[in-house]
């Protein structure tokens, strides 16, 4: 049995190996990093921010929702299938497995960053400045449609109020006299019909949210450092623990 007076001098004994071998496995991990392909990563922003004229005030979750929606559409399923057409239009060959791989949308407080890591710097920027610009085709979209889908929901409403002083025994307007209740019920179906189209097209997009494309990509200079710093954290680690191994095993013996 290892006693507390048997790990202590062990190590005072073995730490000069358990250095030796950290080190040892920290170039390792770095020297297979160097035959890894590099990555470059390229970045295009979306800033967004709330009309509070338009939607009044707002709790955090409610535009954090709104936000999230807008990232849903930026990352949806249609915007990389533009992606994968017009980049096939420009040469480019890139795989359903490689769009979920290398476009990653991640959210910044009020912006959202498109990022696309590929091995060649020039394809990466090209890249991200196409899914761009189709993020932003698909946002003017889905904003109008919201814009439409508000719109209507307010002329509902005041269908729904016509109608009701249509049963009422007091004076109304013209078009709200029980003379045309048949008429009012059309026009709410007609506006229903419509409500649900208009609030389909806008993905759940929020109509007091206003974006702009901040910055497009540019091709970056240098591959990223993540693959790097980790193989040679990893390789530490491994070192560290193969040498306490075989320390603890020559200890034994």
């Amino acid at each position: 049995m290892i006693t507390l007076k048997d790990l202590l001098s062990f190590s005072k004994d073995s730490w000069k190996i358990l250095v030796i071998g950290a080190i040892l496995g920290g170039v390792v991990g770095l020297g297979v990093s160097s035959f890894l392909r590099p990555d470059y990563e390229a970045t295009a922003v979306y800033s967004f921010s709330f009309d509070y004229a338009r939607t009044g005030l707002m709790t955090d979750i409610e535009e954090d929702q709104a936000m999230e929606m807008a990232g849903d559409i930026i990352k949806s399923t249609d915007v990389h299938k533009i992606v994968t057409v017009r980049a096939g239009e420009l040469g480019i060959d890139i795989s359903d497995e490689d769009i979920r791989i290398d476009l990653v949308a991640e959210r910044r407080f009020s912006q959202w960053l498109l990022k696309v890591r590929r091995s060649d710097p020039n394809e990466a920027a090209l890249l991200a400045n196409i899914w761009g610009e189709a993020a932003r085709t698909a946002l003017q979209n889905a904003q109008e449609a919201s814009w439409r889908a508000d719109a209507l929901h307010r002329y509902i409403l005041s269908l729904e109020s016509c109608f009701q002083r249509s049963t009422s025994i007091f004076p109304a307007q013209p078009l709200c006299q029980a003379s045309n209740r048949m008429q009012l019920q059309e026009e709410f179906e007609k506006a229903g019909e419509d409500l649900a189209n208009r609030q389909m097209m806008a993905s759940g997009y929020f109509p007091g949210l206003n974006f702009s494309w901040t910055q497009e990509a540019q091709q970056p200079r240098s591959p990223v450092q993540f693959s790097k710093g980790s193989l040679g954290l990893g390789g530490c680690a491994a070192g560290f623990l193969i040498s306490a191994l075989l320390s603890l095993f020559l200890f034994k013996i």
